[in-house]
């Protein structure tokens, strides 16, 4: 299913966008400032692994 594929996709765009924030805030400021981003980073990954999987499931 076409939706889902770009659920997937849009999570993995944002959680890598999200991990490269949150490298440039570490290196910037301190590790408290990119810590946050990297977490919701993880769940975004977490999410279009999920996506992806429900698309291949049902074609």
């Amino acid at each position: 299913m076409p939706v889902h594929r770009r659920a997937a996709t849009v999570f993995a765009l944002l959680a890598t966008l999200q991990t490269v924030i949150g490298v440039v805030f570490t290196a910037a400021f301190d590790r408290a400032f990119g810590a946050p981003l990297f977490w919701t980073a993880t769940g975004g990954f977490a999410l279009a692994w999920y996506f992806q999987r429900k698309a291949t499931v049902q074609q």
